[in-house]
C-alpha cells in the first residue's frame, strides 16, 4: 500500500509517526525545568512524606481519583475505536462526503483507509498504555498499604520512598502518554483534510506541548513550588 501513497501523504503520515512516538525524547530535551521532569522528585517527598503521617487515607484516595480517572479514559478508548472501526467499514458511502474536506486531490480508497486506520492505531496505543497504567497504579496502592510504621529510621524511610514513587512515577508517566493518545488521535484526523493539513496540525500540536511543559505559566509557576517544597523538606527532614 506504501508504494501507491502520494509523495506529500508519505512524508506527512512519516513525520506524524516521528512527533507522536518520539514525544518523550523531545520532552527530555527540555532539560529539569520541564514539568515531567521535576515530577518525579515531588513524588519522592510526596512517598516520604506519607511513611510519617499516621492516617494515609488521604493519600490512598489521591491516587484512587487517578485510577478513576484512567478507567474512564480507557473506556472512552474503546468507544472511539469503535466508532472509527464503524467508519472503516462504511467508507464506501461515505468517500465521496469525506473527499470533500480534502483540500487537495482525492483520496483513492486504499490511501482513504489508511487515513481512517491511523487514529484507529494511534488510539489503540493510547489504550494499552492506559489499561497497563492501571495495572502499575494497582501495584502501587499495594506498596503503598504496606509501607512501615512511621517512626522508620532515615535512610530507609527515603529509599522506601524512592522505590515506590518510582513505581508511581512510571504508572503516571503511561497514564499521560496515554492521554496524549488523544490529542494525537484528533490531529491524525486532520489527515482526511490534506497531507499538509496533518503537518501542520502535528507540528502545532508538538509545539504547544512542549510550551505547557517548559513555557506556560502554570510550567513557571510549579518551578517556584517544587523549589519551595525542597527547601521545607530539607528543613525538617531528620538526619540520618
Amino acid at each position: 500500500m506504501l508504494n501507491t501513497i502520494p509523495a506529500s501523504d508519505l512524508a506527512a503520515l512519516i513525520l506524524f509517526c516521528v512527533l507522536w512516538l518520539g514525544y518523550t525524547t523531545a520532552a527530555r530535551w527540555l532539560g529539569t525545568t520541564a514539568i515531567n521532569a521535576g515530577l518525579p522528585g515531588v513524588r519522592v517527598r510526596w512517598m516520604h512524606a506519607m511513611i510519617r503521617r499516621d492516617n494515609r487515607i488521604g493519600d490512598i484516595n489521591l491516587l484512587g481519583h487517578v485510577i478513576h480517572s484512567t478507567s474512564f479514559f480507557a473506556s472512552t478508548s474503546l468507544i472511539a475505536i469503535g466508532a472509527l472501526l464503524s467508519l472503516l467499514l462504511g467508507l464506501d458511502r461515505l468517500q465521496g462526503a469525506i473527499d470533500g474536506l480534502a483540500l487537495g486531490i482525492p483520496s483513492g480508497h486504499g490511501l482513504l483507509e489508511l487515513k481512517v486506520l491511523l487514529p484507529i492505531a494511534v488510539l489503540v496505543h493510547g489504550l494499552f498504555k492506559l489499561t497497563w497504567a492501571l495495572r502499575q497504579m494497582n501495584y502501587t496502592i499495594a506498596l503503598m498499604g504496606a509501607m512501615p510504621p512511621t517512626n522508620v529510621a532515615e535512610p530507609l524511610a527515603t529509599d522506601i520512598a524512592r522505590a515506590i514513587s518510582g513505581v508511581l512515577s512510571s504508572a503516571l508517566t503511561t497514564f499521560n502518554a496515554g492521554i496524549r493518545s488523544y490529542y494525537f488521535a484528533l490531529a491524525s484526523l486532520s489527515w482526511l483534510a490534506g497531507a499538509w493539513v496533518l503537518v501542520g496540525f502535528t507540528v502545532a500540536l508538538m509545539a504547544l506541548l512542549l510550551h505547557r511543559q517548559r513555557g506556560s505559566q502554570v510550567a513557571n509557576r510549579f518551578r517556584v513550588a517544587r523549589e519551595l517544597v525542597e527547601q521545607a523538606h530539607s528543613a525538617t527532614t531528620p538526619q540520618a
